[in-house]
């Protein structure tokens, strides 16, 4: 059970006083449901407690990916809270969201939910491109952040829509005083949105080496992994049949939440056709936690993200392989660079990844040398640490102005 004794403050500014400041990370979706956007916050919101930052996290009441619950739930842990608020998806019968199309909203919380931001000094809305909870903020009168993942689609998505963008632009800037970007080409994106250049910061997160690190003595030779969600924009289906055109043994797992159940059924078929060639061998282990992943990044000789969007979001699968040495082939991303930590395919191309597949497996120094590189630039360009440090600094400006 937590205790009510906050951490230490960071200097909120002038003749603020000696209190804590106490931050408040907002998210579309929070433990039970797993992913990568899912897993970083829980690892920002330690590392910021333990740095003296009090911080909480409140999410959607989801026992699933957008099946929301129309109650409010409080958790604890050891170290901070997390507030559950009840929420409903206006469209259940439709497949499509047309709000999510619109402006980017996949549920409707309860409006009540503002009342809890009034005990945090800084709201830091953080996740995938969903604006449900920004969107109904923009009365609170509060210093905020907003930090959305894989915004390059977002903006490509209105760019052909330029009705849609009209409306758009004139909500999105003003839904934050701050706008964190992953990288130049996500700061382009926020810009192409129109969000003032005054308003974007470039602040690449991190992974904790510490924590996901190589161990050479488990390294298997073939073994090819998939991390993410069971949904068709991650490209599951190029993979497998990538897989038919390697004439070698492999042995493929695949970990991820089956979000997509009628996408999940079409690669249970794929994978038991790619089976019965009898070349190949492929199990799914569901989902996971992060301490039973790193085992599994340790073991494989390649992780693949065959997502058939690009530029895709940067993936902490991605990060967390590559700290763990473990080269990666994908579409292009701001962490994999080609031939020199994993290559680099283009979206939706079997033969190209299964071209990739065969050059990095089959020459065990190659994939050796892409793998010390991957560890090389985690530690040096994408540490947690460095990272949260940096992100401090964005909340004491934010603070103090």
């Amino acid at each position: 059970m937590r205790t009510e004794q906050r951490p230490a403050r960071i200097d909120k500014g002038v003749n603020q006083g000696d209190d804590a400041v106490k931050v408040l990370i907002v998210t579309p979706s929070y433990s039970p449901v797993v992913g990568g956007s899912e897993t970083l916050v829980r690892a920002i919101c330690t590392k910021l407690n333990e740095l003296g930052i009090a911080t909480d996290i409140m999410a959607f009441n989801m026992e699933r990916k957008w099946n929301p619950i129309w109650t409010k739930r409080i958790e604890h842990n050891s170290i901070n809270r997390i507030l559950k608020i009840p929420a409903l998806n206006p469209f259940p019968f439709l497949r499509v969201n047309p709000l999510y199309y619109l402006l980017r909203l996949n549920v409707l919380p309860r409006l009540d939910f503002k009342k809890e931001f009034e005990e945090y000094d800084l709201i830091h809305f953080f996740g995938e491109a969903d604006l449900s909870l920004p969107f109904f903020s923009r009365s609170v009168r509060k210093p905020k952040i907003l930090q959305c993942v894989s915004i390059p689609i977002l903006a490509e998505q209105f760019r052909r829509h330029t009705t849609m963008k009209k409306l758009f632009v004139r909500i999105f800037p003003a839904l934050a005083d701050i706008f964190i970007a992953f990288s130049s080409e996500d700061r382009k994106a926020l810009l192409d949105l129109g969000v003032s250049q005054d308003k974007v910061l470039v602040w690449p997160y991190g992974i904790d080496t510490e924590v996901f690190r190589p161990d050479e003595s488990k390294k298997l030779d073939n073994l090819i992994l998939f991390v993410g969600r069971i949904e068709r924009i991650k490209g599951l289906h190029v993979f497998l049949e990538a897989l038919r055109l390697l004439k070698f043994k492999t042995q493929a797992v695949l970990i991820g939440p089956a979000s997509d159940s009628e996408y999940f059924k079409q690669i249970s078929r794929m994978s038991l056709e790619v089976e019965r060639e009898g070349v190949h061998s492929i199990e799914y282990l569901g989902s996971m936690e992060q301490h039973d992943l790193l085992s599994w990044y340790q073991k494989a000789t390649v992780l693949v993200r065959p997502d058939l969007v690009g530029p895709s979001g940067t993936g902490i699968a991605t990060m967390e392989a590559l700290a763990c040495g473990t080269p990666v082939i994908g579409v292009q991303n701001h962490v994999v660079r080609d031939r020199v930590n994993g290559r680099i395919i283009q979206p939706n191309n079997p033969a190209m990844l299964a071209e990739s597949l065969e050059e990095v497996l089959k020459d065990r120094e190659l994939a050796r040398k892409y793998g010390r590189e991957g560890r090389r630039i985690m530690e040096e360009e994408y540490n947690l640490k460095t990272a949260l440090n940096k992100l401090v600094q964005v909340y004491e400006s934010l603070l103090s102005n």
